[in-house]
């Protein structure tokens, strides 16, 4: 739980803090493919460096608009770079 969390029920007055308070805050989104990598280190500009693509490549990869062929290839070299996919 973050601090976050822990304010927002001090705020609202909610204590103990529930399941459903952490629920509402934190976003659902929470492991998709940017944010788990984003956590690692990893953002638009290093990966596209990282692995020889261009900067709306790696865009198109997260937001999953990217060809399937392109998808593969760049998904295959960040699994053999160790990245967390």
């Amino acid at each position: 739980m973050t601090m976050y969390t822990y304010e927002e029920g001090y705020r609202i007055g909610e204590k103990p803090i529930t399941l459903e308070i952490v629920e509402t805050i934190l976003s659902k989104q929470i492991d998709d493919l940017e944010p788990r990598l984003t956590r690692h280190g990893y953002n638009v500009r290093s990966l596209a460096e990282q692995f020889n693509a261009k900067p709306v490549e790696i865009k198109r990869l997260l937001r999953g608009e990217l060809d399937a062929t392109r998808t593969q290839e760049l998904t295959d070299e960040m699994l053999a770079a160790g990245l967390p996919l």
